[in-house]
């Protein structure tokens, strides 16, 4: 509310009301503790007094002053790293302890303005909602901003009209834990009837992230699960009330903490959770006047603060500063060891194996910046949308909880139970009364709703119903949404009470796909690729390390409806790469987990014509997955290249995205040749039929080597495909054979490594079909296509006189 003015001669802070104009006046210091002082080894340098507590000088940042002038600056820390102190040469060498009693004075009246606004405002708020709300409470966290607001309320309110609260994330500091403690025991002394709960979750911090992932700035789901979400059940149970109750929470949040703080208002209604209000007596304090109350008032400031962090909260956060990072790593290394161990397997999910990188990936904290489920364990959950129009089809694998409490939330409902286990039933929406099935088929639950695909609000609802079904881990944050109390979440027991559900889906929004814990954990599959100027600008690594392999395609093309339920008993990593891969062949829609128009045709070519079949899947590779594409037009023909060679030059096409980033889809694109017709061992190439040979594989001293060889043996039917194809990307109908054989361009060549004299052959044929024209003779090698011709139609039309 103050600006600071610096008393350079006293070594003071005095708050004023006009800025000064001076860079050193803008900033609002900190005090500085002899303790943070020794652990950087200041004590090498000046000469100060050794005890505890005893406050010496300010910090601006990273930047040490003592009596307005410059002592030192700290630089380069980590988690890693100790910070490294570069000492200004100053006229000081002993420094003084700051005259607190003097600080005070000097400070008085603008204290006793803001400490007043603050009291003031509490009280209003306690007027405003005390016959409304269920409850105050005042968010105790240990830390400095919620000390102050928790003696503030006590001062304005007095301790029997509010709780205390104090929430356990099972992360914080020992000091912390000991600062909680102390508080209380002084509180219930000072203040009669003082009342703190603590909230406690079942599941430990360290648990759950090794099963949802590390935190981070895009999944922040640790403050929901072990703290908002956790304080309003665990206030249901206090209040001894089945629904949820109403309650107003004093915390210390400040707007000068960040840019995203500072937009938030005073008092937020509703921002955590539905039945919460949020009231901040101090939003518009500064550091300098939260430290300035605690001198004064005599607040017991966290240990933690005197040793140099500037934020105390979690041993580790996204959010956390580098600096902060760097002491708690030297204060308490053992703290943070389980947490950078979950961090570490993420880096090895996301392909780093360099102990170097791995560390420089936790130091530099880029695992903050992990928005979904890529690096993280392969759950065995999962939830497929098979088809959405007319009828929304899903299939639900090891679905964690019982669909019947989250279709209830939807609307109520009715089911029959059929003689062959399947269920009928019919469930009661906006639009009115829908059919659906379930059937049971070993981990697999299959839906079908009928008639809802045009229904856009209805069908979503559905969905994320059936991924709460699938992935809930009983956290508990959706509880806190329900406004009525009809959804009781605890770590036995999840059910809704139907009397008391309204269906207002608060309980089903806590996220854009219905449940925080499935944002995290569903792995990404991809999307549509967007092509810009003809070159695909959409990510490549989509498959992990797995290629596309024959008995996938046997397996897709035997069971196809089927085949999206069972997935071959696949693992979950492997799904997502098969989906990827069958969508980039056009066999499976963009959109839902369902066989293309074009994979029905398909289907009739592979069952009597598998090479035919293989060599139409590579081409729409070719065309559509940027690492077979740069692979086909970058390599020359029988010369043998590394892993490493294939890296860099899809770097030339992905100048932005890492080597390590581009290692997991060359990988795939190995195993892929290994495993499928489109490639092979070197020591098999002379044995194995029907095979394009596109890709040859050999493994010298651990490194793997690819080596393009291709056949003549290409099918007619797939190179009119292929030419179509790239009539349709280029808009052009007119071509020559030497444009082929002369540029680096898609083609019969690049895709086959075709002859000349075989491509010409093919086109002969072709022309004698008439599904084009070739002028092959007199010199000439021009190449005419129809324009009343496609890629898929022709390929149909062709396939009808050759079957």
């Amino acid at each position: 509310m103050f600006y600071t003015e610096w008393i350079k001669k006293d070594n003071l802070i005095k708050l004023v009301e006009v800025l000064e104009n001076d860079e050193l006046n803008a900033s609002f210091p900190r005090p500085v503790f002899s303790d943070e002082l020794l652990l950087l080894g200041f004590d090498t340098r000046f000469n100060f007094p050794k005890e505890d507590g005893v406050p010496i000088c300010w910090a601006v940042e990273r930047k040490y002053y003592y009596c307005g002038d410059l002592i030192a600056t700290a630089k380069t820390a980590d988690l890693y790293h100790k910070p490294v102190i570069a000492f200004s040469e100053t006229r000081h060498r002993t420094l003084k302890p700051i005259d607190v009693e003097k600080l005070i004075r000097i400070n008085r009246e603008e204290l006793f303005i803001i400490e007043n606004e603050a009291l003031d405002f509490i009280k209003s708020i306690y007027e405003k909602y005390n016959k409304t709300f269920d409850a105050f409470a005042s968010a105790f966290s240990g830390g400095k901003d919620s000390q102050v607001v928790l003696d503030l309320v006590s001062r304005a309110l007095g301790s029997k009209t509010y709780y205390a609260s104090f929430t356990d994330t099972g992360m914080e500091l020992p000091v912390t834990l000991e600062t909680v403690q102390k508080t209380k025991e002084k509180y219930s002394k000072k203040f009669a009837g003082f009342k703190m709960i603590e909230c406690h979750s079942f599941e430990s911090a360290e648990e759950q992230w090794r099963k949802y992932g590390p935190p981070s700035r895009f999944s922040r789901w640790c403050c929901s699960v072990r703290k908002s979400g956790l304080f309003t059940r665990t206030m249901k149970d206090v209040l001894k009330t089945n629904r949820q109750p109403r309650i107003v929470v004093f915390e210390g949040v400040r707007a000068d903490e960040s840019s995203r703080r500072e937009k938030y208002d005073r008092v937020g209604k509703g921002v955590k959770h539905v039945n919460l209000i949020n009231a901040r007596p101090i939003f518009y304090w500064n550091n300098f006047e939260i430290y300035l109350y605690c001198l004064e008032q005599g607040v017991d400031l966290n240990p933690a603060y005197k040793k140099g962090l500037t934020r105390v909260g979690c041993n580790i956060c996204p959010f956390a500063s580098s600096w902060s990072e760097s002491l708690i790593g030297i204060l308490y290394p053992d703290l943070v060891a389980p947490y950078v161990d979950v961090i570490r397997n993420l880096a090895l999910g996301v392909g780093l194996k360099n102990e170097e990188k791995i560390r420089d990936y936790i130091s530099s904290g880029n695992w903050k910046k992990n928005a979904g489920g890529k690096g993280l364990n392969a759950d065995e959950s999962r939830f497929d949308i098979i088809s959405q129009k007319p009828n929304l089809e899903c299939v639900l694998t090891h679905p964690k909880s019982d669909w019947r409490v989250w279709l209830s939330v939807v609307g109520e409902f009715l089911e029959t139970t059929n003689t062959d286990g399947s269920i009928s039933g019919e469930i009661k929406l906006q639009s009115g009364i829908k059919k659906f099935k379930v059937v049971y088929k070993n981990d697999k639950i299959i839906f079908k709703f009928n008639d809802i695909g045009d229904k856009i609000f209805e069908s979503s609802i559905i969905k994320k119903a059936l991924t709460k079904t699938t992935y809930c881990e009983r956290c508990g944050v959706c509880e806190a949404e329900c406004p009525t109390g009809a959804l009781v979440v605890r770590h036995n027991k999840l059910e809704v009470d139907k009397k008391r559900c309204v269906h207002c889906y608060s309980c089903i929004n806590v996220d854009t796909c219905g449940c925080i814990i499935a944002a995290r954990r569903k792995v990404s599959e991809g999307g549509i690729m967007s092509r810009t100027n003809n070159v695909r600008t959409s990510g490549v690594d989509k498959y992990s390390t797995f290629g596309l392999r024959d008995p996938w395609i046997n397996s897709f093309f035997e069971e196809f409806d089927d085949f999206f339920i069972d997935y071959a008993g696949l693992g979950a990593k492997q799904i997502t790469a098969v989906l990827n891969w069958l969508r980039e062949a056009e066999l499976v829609d963009l959109k839902v987990k369902k066989q293309t128009e074009f994979a029905n045709e398909l289907k009739e070519i592979y069952d009597s014509r598998k090479f035919l079949a293989h060599q139409i899947i590579w081409i729409n590779l070719c065309f559509n997955s940027a690492v077979v594409r740069n692979y086909v037009l970058n390599l020359s023909p029988f010369t043998t290249y590394s892993l490493r060679d294939v890296v860099a030059m899809m770097q030339n096409q992905y100048p932005d995205v890492s080597e390590n980033t581009l290692k997991n889809p060359v990988g795939a694109l190995a195993n892929m040749f290994r495993n499928s017709s489109f490639g092979c061992e070197a020591d098999d190439q002379e044995f194995v039929r029907d095979n394009l040979k596109m890709g040859v594989i050999s493994k010298i001293n651990n490194e793997t080597y690819f080596t393009k060889v291709g056949v003549d043996t290409v099918s007619p039917g797939a190179i009119l495909y292929i030419l179509y194809k790239i009539a349709e990307e280029e808009n052009k109908y007119e071509f020559t054979v030497s444009d082929f054989y002369n540029n680096v361009r898609m083609g019969p060549k690049a895709a086959f490594n075709m002859s000349y004299n075989a491509f010409c052959n093919a086109l002969r044929s072709l022309d004698n079909d008439g599904f084009l024209r070739a002028e092959l003779v007199a010199g000439l090698d021009n190449i005419h296509l129809f324009e009343k011709f496609y890629s898929k139609g022709v390929l149909k039309q062709w396939w009808e006189k050759h079957k």
